[in-house]
């Protein structure tokens, strides 16, 4: 049995030097890892790991280094694409949105526009001193990565993860629903960012059948997933 997991966060560059990421660790993600290393019938763990994320002890695990979205893109693909995977938790914290020019206030007065304004050279150290000028980061989604994971393997189970940030206990819940039906998950870890702090981190499992589990720290959490997916792969057999 196969497992591939996603884990940390994506950097996304502005220029040589610099870049947009997130606070994730990858810590869930790690423990998440060693829990379905526990189960003698797992046997490869495909470990899609950020730039800062922290890696599983199991030897089960092969890390796949990435930096950003389109790096993740590209290892779900080539991961989906030569292996038979049996169960995915997508557990990145993927950023929304990339750099596509980087451009100053008096470029973009002369030029007329954002738009029509020329970028500065991202491939070296953009200069610190602007001359009393501004930089101005214009940024574009990227594309959404839970969707591939059944579309380019349907069999694969799907466990997705929704974090939102000081909303209703209901809301949360709603989205993570929504995030299954979208995306044909089996599961989806719903947390509020109000409620992680460390190791303390509360969570909530929902199925399709809008059952609710939940933990309250991330060993919890991991052990409680992996134990979910391997039941349901088993009773599938």
């Amino acid at each position: 049995m196969n497992v591939l997991i996603s884990s940390g966060g994506t950097r996304e560059r502005i220029d040589a030097v610099r870049s947009i990421t997130n606070a994730s660790t990858g810590a869930l993600g790690s423990l998440l890892a060693d829990a379905f290393a526990a189960y003698g019938g797992v046997e490869r763990i495909f470990y899609i790991a950020g730039p800062r994320a922290l890696l599983p002890q199991t030897a089960k695990a092969e890390v796949i280094p990435i930096a950003d979205a389109l790096d993740l893109e590209q290892a779900v693909r080539k991961t989906l694409a030569g292996n038979t995977v049996d169960a995915a938790a997508h557990c990145m914290a993927v950023s929304d949105f990339r750099v596509s020019k980087v451009t100053t206030v008096r470029r973009a007065a002369e030029a007329g526009g954002v738009e029509e304004a020329a970028s500065l050279d991202r491939k070296t150290k953009i200069p610190s001193g602007l001359d009393d000028d501004k930089l101005i980061l214009v940024l574009e989604e990227n594309p959404k990565i839970i969707p591939l994971f059944k579309h380019l393997s349907p069999h694969t189970l799907l466990v997705g993860f929704k974090l939102l940030d000081g909303v209703p206990h209901k809301t949360l819940i709603e989205a993570a629903y929504a995030l299954l039906k979208q995306n044909r998950c089996t599961f989806v870890l719903a947390n509020d960012a109000q409620n992680i702090r460390g190791d303390a981190h509360t969570g909530y499992l929902v199925d399709a059948g809008k059952n609710i589990e939940r933990w309250d720290t991330k060993a919890e959490i991991a052990v409680g997933i992996a134990a979910q997916v391997m039941n349901t792969l088993r009773a599938k057999s």
